[in-house]
């Protein structure tokens, strides 16, 4: 026997519009910063990688070269195509000529990692642009000073870094420094000349092309606290351009805001 069900009924077409367009609402309000977190996250691990990785090809070619970051000349990328050594520039004290015969920045990063392409900064794509590079002036290392080294610096909206030489890895990351750089030395607090420099992008040439910029804290250049560990500093969301230095056996975030993504919890 069927059995009359009072006082029940199902929604109405209209109930059900409501509720779907009040969920496409919040949806399309939290999806964007779930987006972003997500990313965020992605950029951080590969930041992380990319410094871990680096640090022990450093490690390896001290055991299999004999020679760590301190110990590199001055030289210019190596003639991959003839593999043909370029003169010395008697010019340029410590220029040791090719890349590919000394012990430079350039050979000792090329030998000890996976890298699938070099290239100098004019051969990258012209849709690769820094769309934000306000950072680099406003959390600079010592207050912007460097003393004898310059800082380097990107323009916003540039195709290229300004650096000498690119590193492609077979995980996607570039690697950008000026190979000029020589000796790369730890130095004192304000007295940054030994060090080198470089940028670490996490996703090669794909967007958003940000260099990592505090969300808070007056860092501008000159403040005092400039890119000192001391200087307050929280992002947020992690882009995916990092300054690096480095020296020694020792590579390290350059500014304030590439330390607050490395040592977030």
């Amino acid at each position: 026997m069927l059995k009359k069900t009072i006082g029940m009924k199902g929604f109405t077409l209209a109930e059900v519009l409501i509720t779907l367009g009040i969920i496409g609402v919040v949806a399309a309000m939290t999806m964007p910063t779930l987006i972003n977190s997500t990313q965020g996250a992605q950029y951080k691990t590969a930041y992380k990688k990319a410094l871990s990785v680096m640090s022990q090809a450093v490690v390896m070619n001290i055991a299999l070269d004999d020679y760590d970051l301190s110990q590199t000349v001055k030289g210019k990328n190596g003639d991959e195509a003839s593999h043909g050594a370029v003169a010395a520039d008697p010019a340029k004290p410590g220029d040791q000529g090719s890349a590919a015969e000394t012990q430079t920045l350039y050979t000792l990063f090329k030998n000890r990692m996976n890298v699938v392409k070099v290239s100098g900064n004019d051969d990258i794509s012209d849709e690769y642009k820094i769309i934000d590079a306000t950072a680099l002036t406003e959390d600079a290392p010592g207050g912007g000073h460097t003393y004898g080294k310059t800082w380097p610096t990107i323009t916003s909206g540039t195709t290229k870094f300004g650096f000498g030489t690119t590193l492609f890895f077979n995980d996607g990351i570039i690697f950008s420094f000026d190979n000029e750089q020589s000796a790369c030395q730890s130095g004192t607090e304000y007295r940054l000349e030994n060090y080198c420099w470089g940028f670490i992008d996490v996703n090669g040439e794909k967007g958003p092309n940000k260099v990592v910029k505090c969300d808070t804290g007056s860092l501008a250049a000159g403040s005092g606290t400039a890119g000192k560990d001391d200087a307050t500093c929280t992002v947020t969301n992690p882009t995916d351009i990092y300054p690096i230095m480095f020296y020694d056996q020792t590579i390290v975030p350059a500014t304030a805001a590439a330390r607050a993504v490395l040592y977030a919890k």
